[in-house]
C-alpha cells in the first residue's frame, strides 16, 4: 500500500503549512502545495494530482494502441489526469528531458502518492501511421500504465469523441485521429466505434482488394464490420466478420469503374462493433437450420408483398417450409425480378464500353438491299429500339449495314454487319471463363438457382465518344447506338468484366457465370441455399441490373447449363443438343461435315477415344482433300451418333481424392480417360483425344504410349 501525503511529509519530517493552494484545470484535477523543511532549509514540495496511479479504476479509462520503438503498447486517456505519466519500465521506451519537473510526487484519488524521476519524451506512432510526441512524468513503483494527462490534451486542443469512439486534433494545419477503446464494468462496450483507413489505398480498376482499418479493441476481438454508405457508388465495401490482428482488421473493397480509385488515409469507411457474447456465427459450410434463416431472413427482409409474376416462377421441387423461405427471399428483390419489356435501365455501374480504333478514317458502308417483308421487320425494330431508348439519330460518319439472321424457330434476328470496324477495332483481350472448368467446381452441389439477365448488353452504355462508330443505315436515316450492341468485337470482354466485378468475391464459392449466364449452387440443404443465394441476388441488385424471370431457375435439384444438364450425380450433354446431334442428316459437303463435326465435338469430353472415332470424317475437312463420302465416313457419323445417344454421366472431379489416368495409343490418334473412385468405384470425370499428325504417326508404339500419357 503506498502512503499517503501526509504520511510522506510527516517521515520527512517536515510539517505541513496552513495554506493550501489550488490550481484547478478541470473537474477533480488540483495540485497541493506543501512546505517542507529539512534542517535549516525549506523548500516546497509539489505534489500533483491524477486520477489513478495503481488502482483498478484505470481499467475503465479509454484506452488507445500506440507503437514506440517498434513496441505495441496501450495507452489510456485520462482527463482528470492533471500531468500525463507513466511508470518506471516505460524509461527504456523514452528519452529523458532535462528539464525540471513540474511537480515532485503525483498523487491518486485515493490520497496515495508516487515520486515523479523526472520527464521522458515518448514518439508514438498511432494506427494511422502518424506521429505524435507526448513528454510524461516518469514515477516511481511498479505502476505500469502510461496515462495521457490533461496537460498534452489541453496544449494540443485535442477534442474526444465519445460517440465516433476518437481523440482529434490538429497539428501544423494536419488532422490526427487516435481511435480508442471504451470500456465499462470490465469489458468492451458494444457501441459502434467508426473504423478508418489506415494508410492511402489504391484500387485498380475492376479489381477487388483488401484494405486494412485501424481498430481500439484486443487482440482477436471479433467483431462486424459495416460499410457507411458512399458518395462513389462504384466503391463497394461489404459487412464482413473480422478479426482484430496488431489493432487493425481487414475488410475488402472493389472497384467496378475503368479508372483507378485513391482512398486518403483515415478516411472513413463504415463502423465497427464486438460481436456480443451470445452471437451465433454461422460458417458457410455444412447445413443451415431452417429456424435460424428463418430469422435471419425476418430481420432483413422487409418486403411482404406477392410479386406480380410470382405464379410464373419456376421453382424446384421443395417442402411448403422450403417454399415459404425461397419465396420470402425473391419478395425481397421485387425490382429485380421485376417483369419487363423492351430495353431494361441501365446499370448504376460507372461501366462503358468503347471502341478504340486509333487513327482509322471512319468507314461508310451502302446500305443492302432488302426484301419488302424484311424492310417491315427492320422498320419495326428500329421504331421500338428508337421508343425505348436503345438508339438514337447520327449525324457522324460512320455507317454498316443492317443483316437479318434467320433464327431456328423462323423468326428473324436484328443485326448490323460490324466485320470492318472490328477489323480496325484495338481488341480487348480480357478471357471470357472456360466452360469445362466451371463445370469442374460443382463436386458436392445439390442445389442450383439460374439466373439470366433481360437483354443483358443493352444494360450497359457505349462511351458516348463512340457512339457514332455504332452507326448503322436504313431508310429512315443514319441511326447509332446508345446501348452496347451485339457484334462489336470487345463487347464479351466489357460485359463479363462487369459481371466479373459485380460477383467478384462469391465467383467459384457459390456462383458460377458465362456472360449473362449465372448460376448458383449449394453443397447442402435449402437453408443454406437460400443464405448464398440471399448473397448473390444482392450484387445485381446493388448494380441496377435486371432478370429475366422467365429464363431463370431458383432451387432446382437439376438445371440445364450452357448445352450440360447437371445434378447431384455429375454433368450430361442437355437432351435437346442431343437430340439435335441424333437428327443431324447425313452431311452432303464440307459445310454441312463441319456444322456436324463442331456440334458432336462439343460433347467430345464425354465420348472415350472421340478423335479416333471421329478421324475418318475429319480427314474429309483437311485442305486439298477431294470430297467423298464412304463407308468408313458413315460408320464414323453413326458411331458418333450412338456415343451420344446414351447421354454419357461424368462426375465432378472431387480434387481431395486421388485420380486415376487411364491412356491408349495408336497410329491413328492418342486418347486417355481420368477417372476417380467417389465410393462407388472408378468412374469417368473425363475423356481426351486427338488426331496423330503426320510426324507422331511416324512414332514407334512405346514412344506413342508415351505421348498419350504426355
Amino acid at each position: 500500500m503506498l502512503p499517503s501525503a501526509t504520511e510522506v511529509l510527516q517521515g520527512r519530517g517536515g510539517r505541513r503549512r496552513s495554506g493550501r493552494q489550488y490550481a484547478y484545470h478541470s473537474g477533480s484535477v488540483y495540485a497541493h502545495t506543501y512546505m517542507e523543511q529539512a534542517g535549516a532549509k525549506q523548500r516546497q514540495a509539489r505534489v500533483g494530482r491524477v486520477t489513478a496511479v495503481q488502482a483498478p479504476v484505470v481499467d475503465s479509462l479509454p484506452t488507445a494502441v500506440v507503437e514506440v520503438r517498434d513496441v505495441r503498447r496501450r495507452i489510456k486517456l485520462d482527463t482528470g489526469a492533471q500531468f500525463s505519466v507513466a511508470g518506471e519500465e516505460w524509461q527504456a521506451l523514452g528519452e529523458r528531458q532535462d528539464v525540471l519537473p513540474p511537480v515532485d510526487y503525483v498523487e491518486g484519488f485515493t490520497g496515495a502518492v508516487s515520486k515523479v524521476l523526472g520527464v521522458w519524451r515518448f514518439r508514438f506512432r498511432t494506427q494511422y501511421e502518424q506521429h505524435m510526441v507526448v513528454d510524461a512524468l516518469i514515477v516511481e513503483g511498479t505502476a505500469t500504465e502510461f496515462l495521457l494527462g490533461e496537460d498534452w490534451m489541453l496544449a494540443k486542443g485535442v477534442k474526444i469523441d465519445f460517440t465516433a469512439c476518437e481523440m482529434k486534433w490538429y497539428e501544423a494545419e494536419t488532422k490526427k485521429v487516435v481511435p480508442f477503446q471504451c470500456t465499462k464494468n470490465g469489458g468492451t462496450n458494444d457501441k459502434l466505434a467508426k473504423v478508418r483507413l489506415v494508410r492511402r489505398a489504391k484500387v485498380q480498376t475492376q479489381t477487388c482488394r483488401n484494405v486494412e482499418l485501424a481498430v481500439a479493441a484486443p487482440e482477436g476481438t471479433v467483431g462486424i464490420f459495416t460499410p457507411a454508405r458512399r458518395v462513389e457508388p462504384h466503391l463497394l465495401l461489404a459487412p464482413t466478420l473480422t478479426t482484430v490482428r496488431d489493432g487493425k482488421v481487414v475488410v475488402p473493397i472493389l472497384n467496378l469503374v475503368g479508372r483507378m480509385s485513391k482512398l486518403p488515409s483515415r478516411e472513413v469507411l463504415g463502423t465497427w462493433a464486438p460481436t456480443a457474447q451470445d452471437m451465433t456465427v454461422l460458417e458457410m459450410t455444412g447445413e443451415f437450420s431452417r429456424d435460424k434463416v428463418k430469422q435471419w431472413l425476418d430481420g432483413w427482409c422487409t418486403n411482404v408483398e406477392l410479386l406480380s409474376n410470382e405464379a410464373e416462377l419456376q421453382l424446384g421441387e421443395m417442402s411448403a417450409e422450403d417454399k415459404e423461405l425461397l419465396l420470402k427471399l425473391l419478395r425481397n428483390y421485387s425490382t429485380l425480378l421485376k417483369p419487363r419489356t423492351g430495353c431494361p435501365p441501365m446499370t448504376t455501374l460507372d461501366v462503358e464500353h468503347k471502341i478504340h480504333t486509333g487513327n482509322e478514317a471512319p468507314i461508310k458502308v451502302r446500305p443492302r438491299r432488302h426484301a419488302h417483308e424484311e424492310q417491315k421487320v427492320i422498320d419495326e425494330q428500329v421504331a421500338s429500339m428508337l421508343n425505348d431508348g436503345v438508339i438514337e439519330p447520327s449525324s457522324g460518319a460512320w455507317g454498316f449495314p443492317v443483316v437479318l439472321v434467320k433464327k431456328k424457330d423462323g423468326s428473324v434476328r436484328f443485326c448490323i454487319d460490324y466485320r470492318l470496324l472490328n477489323a480496325i477495332t484495338k481488341k480487348d483481350v480480357y478471357p471470357l471463363p472456360r466452360i469445362d472448368e466451371t463445370l469442374d467446381n460443382l463436386h458436392g452441389s445439390r442445389r442450383f438457382t439460374s439466373l439470366d439477365l433481360h437483354a443483358g448488353y443493352w444494360q450497359v452504355l457505349v462511351a458516348a465518344a463512340d457512339r457514332d462508330k455504332t452507326g448503322f443505315v436504313t431508310r429512315q436515316g443514319l441511326i447509332r447506338f446508345v446501348r452496347m450492341p451485339f457484334g462489336l468485337a470487345n463487347a464479351p470482354g466489357t460485359f463479363q468484366r462487369m459481371m466479373d466485378a459485380t460477383l467478384r468475391g462469391l465467383t467459384w464459392q457459390s456462383c458460377l457465370m458465362y456472360l449473362d449466364d449465372v448460376i448458383v449452387f449449394s453443397r447442402g440443404g435449402m437453408g443454406r441455399h437460400v443464405v448464398e443465394l440471399a448473397a448473390v441476388m444482392k450484387r445485381p441488385a446493388n448494380a441496377g441490373l435486371s432478370l429475366k424471370t422467365s429464363k431463370c431457375s431458383f432451387a432446382t435439384e437439376r438445371l440445364e447449363y450452357l448445352g450440360h444438364e447437371l445434378d447431384a450425380d455429375g454433368v450430361r450433354p442437355m437432351p435437346s443438343l442431343v437430340h439435335s446431334v441424333q437428327e443431324f442428316p447425313v452431311p452432303t459437303d464440307v459445310t454441312e461435315l463441319k456444322r456436324f463435326v463442331h456440334m458432336a465435338g462439343y460433347y467430345r469430353r464425354f465420348v472415350p477415344d472421340f478423335a479416333r472415332k471421329a478421324a475418318p470424317m475429319t480427314k474429309l475437312l483437311r485442305k486439298g482433300v477431294v470430297w467423298r463420302w464412304a463407308e468408313p465416313q458413315q460408320h464414323a457419323f453413326e458411331c458418333l451418333k450412338e456415343a451420344l445417344t446414351s447421354r454419357p454421366l461424368l462426375v465432378y472431379p472431387d480434387f481431395s481424392h486421388p485420380f486415376k489416368l487411364v491412356t491408349d495409343a495408336s497410329k491413328v490418334g492418342l486418347g486417355a480417360a481420368l477417372t476417380q473412385d467417389q465410393g462407388q468405384g472408378e468412374q469417368p470425370v473425363a475423356y481426351a483425344s486427338k488426331i496423330n499428325s503426320p510426324t507422331v504417326a511416324k512414332y514407334s508404339i512405346t514412344d506413342l504410349e508415351c505421348a498419350a500419357a504426355v
